[in-house]
């Protein structure tokens, strides 16, 4: 009779999404909505990770799990408005990319879990009081991006050592925007660069800015991390195209969409940690009690075509320092 019991015990076991590893399947399938103030590469890369590793937990979308995107397409007065909407829907978690959503999220509801995807530091952007201790209902995966500016500065100049100045553009009206630009800019002056600030608040405003530059090798374009800018990538992509300027972007994967060189945490890597953060409150754990991660994936991507096409001949040698090459 014991023998029966177990058995049954392991195969009611291998039934649930993901064995030991899932939560147990609820009455209706959990809601997951998430929280975007406009989506981009990084926010793709982000959910896709997020829906793969899910999925390998053994959560099948509709049946299991339910995950709602919202994305306001760079209506920041919408975020607060949208993030209320969904405290009154009753989601089970809110999972948010960047500043702006995560505070939407946070304004709205202290009760239900956030997870967080972000490129800074949390506990500096007063997410959560500690890393191993987050308290409240808000926690995530975190790249702290501002502690690989100096590394970033130091690459373009490995891989494009005619620059002399950068042109760096952010919107001001974004706090961990002016924080990215001014650490960029130190680091910049450090290595013997000049800076050029583009202060950006609209979509328009940064295509007058671009329509301004002129075709020399020794300007290129670095992105610090900004939802607006990030937004308009192609943009930035074009310019540095038409005028003969290298550029490099912040996060592992930007490489792949047309900048010449990206380093920075895997966006896809960082939703993969996510979902793990999201099963364990799926299986009963508080927020406040689960620490929260640092980015466990960092790439650097240089894109040969990019390179051929503003004239840029990168050295063997140089080029075997790269975790992907895109031919």
């Amino acid at each position: 009779m014991k023998t029966i019991l177990l058995y049954l015990f392991l195969v009611a076991l291998l039934l649930t999404p993901g064995g030991a590893a899932a939560a147990p399947a609820p009455p209706r399938p959990w809601k997951i909505a998430i929280l975007l103030a406009q989506s981009g590469p990084s926010e793709d890369q982000t959910t896709r990770g997020l829906r793969d590793e899910l999925k390998e937990l053994g959560y099948t979308e509709r049946k299991h799990v339910v995950i709602e995107v919202n994305d306001l397409k760079g209506k920041s007065a919408a975020l607060e408005p949208a993030a209320a909407e969904l405290v009154r829907k009753n989601v089970d978690l809110i999972f948010t990319n960047g500043t702006r959503a995560t505070r939407a999220a946070m304004a709205a509801t202290q009760t239900i879990p956030i997870v967080f995807r972000h490129p800074a530091d949390p506990v500096g952007m007063g997410f959560i009081k500690s890393m191993d201790r987050p308290g409240g209902n808000v926690t995530g995966v975190a790249a702290f991006s501002g502690r690989t500016v100096e590394e970033r500065v130091q690459i373009l100049k490995t891989f494009a050592p005619r620059v002399r100045r950068l042109h760096i553009f952010y919107d001001p009206n974004n706090a961990f925007a002016r924080e990215n630009f001014v650490g960029a800019k130190q680091a910049a002056e450090r290595k013997g660069l000049e800076v050029s600030e583009h202060s950006i608040k609209t979509p328009d405003e940064l295509k007058t800015a671009l329509a301004s530059l002129t075709k020399t090798d020794e300007d290129a374009i670095f992105e610090v991390s900004d939802d607006l800018i990030e937004s308009q990538a192609e943009l930035l992509f074009d310019a540095a195209r038409q005028n003969g300027m290298p550029s490099i972007f912040e996060g592992a994967d930007w490489a792949t969409k047309g900048s010449l060189l990206s380093y920075g945490a895997s966006y896809y890597h960082m939703g993969r940690q996510a979902a793990r953060i999201v099963n364990r409150i799926f299986r009963g754990e508080k927020p406040a009690n689960i620490a929260a991660e640092r980015a466990s994936k960092y790439d650097l991507m240089v894109n040969l075509r990019m390179a051929k096409a503003i004239g840029l001949a990168i050295p063997p040698e140089t080029l075997k320092k790269a975790d992907k090459v895109i031919r």
